[in-house]
């Protein structure tokens, strides 16, 4: 939890936050170099073609390149305290992992252009010369010194294909023993006259292009590095029909603290019911505190068995009953009743006929600033919820001068450039996230 206390002698204290930041540091652990290692390999690959690096042909990747890549993956994987951190190690980091596993969480970037490959191609070799070495099994002392020179240098595994289709040339799978740019590889092969152009390619770029669904994407900005994560599902092979995108900054000037960006859905809450959803999807309410009266409704109706379920923590789900604050609990409406503003965040969902569904609603309070008129914190009506916010309250200015004169305690504050906040002296200003 952050917790600030601003302290004021009626100077003029200004705030903009468009993300929630957490606190992380860029410091792996053995076992989170291991898991993050080969990822990073391949988004360096990815930046070098961005950047249109001299170096984006080198076989050997730079290490100064993975180091950068690596800030930003370690920076998320040791967010404190955000439970969107728990996610991302449970599809993408060390939860993900084991170690004896290949470390690549990813098959193809998010970007349709950049699929390279870090471990594998494919050698077609006219049987002449050193391929017909190749064919007796001598790969590692032919008469191309160059062709040595590779094998040794990169420890590159070399096995012919089971199923062979030319006669006068062998196919092989060439195999790193640590992450290179493959790419660069099979570019060297092609300028020996036993392979030439277009009989060496990338395996991983060249039949990977639909991947598993999970794909991490960075972007350098100047005071930061912008990282995409996105896990998808449903029909994957035309480009996965469902998934969820994260957006993370990871400040470079601040410690390597995380800012938390957003989160996006791809498909509707039905189709993730009944596609074959692959994580839970959440349909947020943004509403005052506390809630009088609301209702939830499933997508799926007609079904024999219905069960309301709710989350305190956003993970583990309980059965409810009908109560003072439920009615409706083994139908396919739910009708809430007297929800306090402490209930910030509370999941609920429904079971059917025993299957528990992806589709999930939650709450969250807000309270806007709504007038140029009026510059006392302290007023009801200056508010859009018509009350004061409390601890458990997002507030957000998008304008306007605000004088504090109390002591307050609230959730979350957005605050628009231009506005300002001013705290009397004396009076304690809370921001507990």
């Amino acid at each position: 939890m952050k917790l600030i206390l601003i302290f004021s002698t009626l100077l003029c204290a200004c705030f903009f936050s468009t993300a929630q930041i957490y606190s992380s540091n860029c410091t792996p652990t053995p076992l989170l170099e291991k898991t993050y290692h080969n990822d990073a390999c391949r988004l360096s690959i990815i930046r070098l073609h961005q950047i249109k690096s001299p170096l984006r042909d080198s076989i050997s990747i730079p290490q100064i390149f993975i180091d950068s890549a690596l800030k930003a993956l370690y920076a998320v994987e040791n967010m404190q305290n955000a439970i969107v951190g728990d996610t991302i190690k449970r599809f993408f980091g060390h939860l993900n992992f084991t170690i004896n596993s290949d470390s690549t969480h990813f098959n193809n970037s998010i970007d349709t252009f950049s699929p390279f490959g870090i471990k594998q191609i494919k050698l077609v070799v006219d049987n002449a010369n050193w391929g017909a070495e190749w064919q007796l099994g001598n790969y590692g002392n032919t008469s191309n010194d160059t062709v040595n020179y590779f094998i040794r240098k990169y420890g590159l595994q070399v096995v012919k294909e089971s199923y062979q289709i030319y006669a006068t040339r062998t196919e092989y799978i060439i195999t790193a023993s640590l992450a290179i740019n493959a790419s660069a590889l099979a570019k060297q092969f092609e300028h020996f006259n036993e392979v030439g152009l277009g009989w060496a390619y990338d395996i991983d770029a060249t039949f990977n292009l639909n991947g598993n669904g999970q794909g991490i994407k960075i972007n350098y900005l100047n005071d930061s590095i912008s990282i995409t994560y996105k896990y998808g599902c449903g029909d994957c092979q035309s480009g996965c029909t469902l998934g969820r995108v994260w957006k993370f900054n990871v400040l470079s000037n601040q410690n390597c603290a995380v800012a938390y960006l957003s989160v996006e859905n791809t498909g509707s809450p039905i189709q993730w019911d009944t596609g074959g959803g692959c994580l839970e999807y959440t349909t947020t309410y943004k509403v005052c505190a506390p809630i009088d009266s609301a209702k939830l409704h499933t997508s799926i109706w007609g079904n024999i068995s219905f069960q309301w379920r709710e989350s305190i923590d956003g993970t583990n789900y309980f059965n409810i009953s009908d109560d003072s604050n439920f009615i409706g609990t083994n139908t396919p409406t739910l009708h809430l009743y007297n929800i306090p503003s402490n209930w910030y965040g509370r999941k609920f969902n429904c079971v059917i006929d025993s299957v528990p569904r992806y589709q999930s609603f939650s709450f969250i309070f807000e309270n806007t600033w709504n007038t140029l008129s009026d510059t006392t914190w302290e007023n009801p009506n200056n508010w859009s919820c018509g009350k004061l916010p409390n601890s458990y309250t997002d507030v957000i200015i998008k304008h306007g001068n605000i004088i504090v004169n109390s002591d307050v305690t609230i959730r979350s504050l957005t605050i628009a450039p231009g506005a300002t906040l001013t705290v009397a002296p004396g009076k304690n200003f809370t921001i507990l996230h």
